[in-house]
């Protein structure tokens, strides 16, 4: 066998890692099983469709693991951090609708530190609710950032075994029972899913008075 052909023989043995999008098609696209086709684009801010999602799909493998009893080693991982992800998530469009109603800077931090992100939340509330004679109880929503802030600060312990340090992201942690988890995360998004519709009432109701008012 001659070089050229020892080469070319060689080059063929190779793992094939060149995309052919010709031979294999779009992987984000629809297909003919149209009850599994997603519409995106359709509203011009998606924020709450994220928010719900994450804990659509957090709440989702939870109630299989409490009907099967199986997997909940594995999929630990994902819940909480689709928990976390909609946590951090609510707190950003509360403070982004917050702070439109309020009149200030209406973008919010881009970071992922729900702590900082829920003193945010606490500082807008109370200017939100300043004149309600019963403002909301969000003490358990504060135990709960609370919890998700000391174990994962940075939204990176569910991500990854191990952290930017190289140590165990989850140490010292042995037993996490999800369903508690899914039930506090629960009561979590009952406050805040409130306080949200709550803000965005009053939003509304400033947007048609200032409507009024410019007529």
């Amino acid at each position: 066998m001659g070089l050229a052909s020892t080469l070319a023989h060689k080059e063929n043995r190779q793992v094939k890692l060149q995309q052919n999008s010709s031979e294999f098609g779009p992987l984000f696209s629809s297909d003919q099983d149209r009850h599994c086709n997603t519409c995106l684009n359709w509203t011009h801010d998606a924020l709450e469709l994220y928010t719900l999602g994450y804990k659509e799909a957090a709440d989702s493998l939870v109630s299989k693991i409490v009907v099967g009893g199986r997997y909940q080693d594995i999929l630990v991982f994902p819940i909480c951090f689709l928990y976390r992800q909609y946590i951090e998530l609510r707190l950003k469009e509360i403070i982004r609708s917050g702070r439109r109603l309020l009149d200030e800077p209406s973008d919010f931090p881009k970071h992922h530190k729900i702590k900082y992100l829920w003193d945010l939340v606490g500082k807008i509330l109370n200017k939100v609710f300043a004149d309600d004679s019963e403002p909301p109880d969000l003490s358990l929503a504060a135990h709960v950032v609370a919890e998700f802030s000391k174990l994962d600060p940075d939204s990176f312990a569910f991500r990854y075994p191990i952290d930017k340090s190289g140590e165990n992201s989850l140490q010292g942690i042995s037993h996490i029972n999800l369903r508690r988890v899914a039930d506090f995360v629960g009561s979590f998004s009952k406050s805040m899913e409130g306080a949200s519709t709550a803000i965005s009432v009053y939003l509304e109701n400033k947007m048609e008075m200032l409507a009024e008012f410019r007529e």
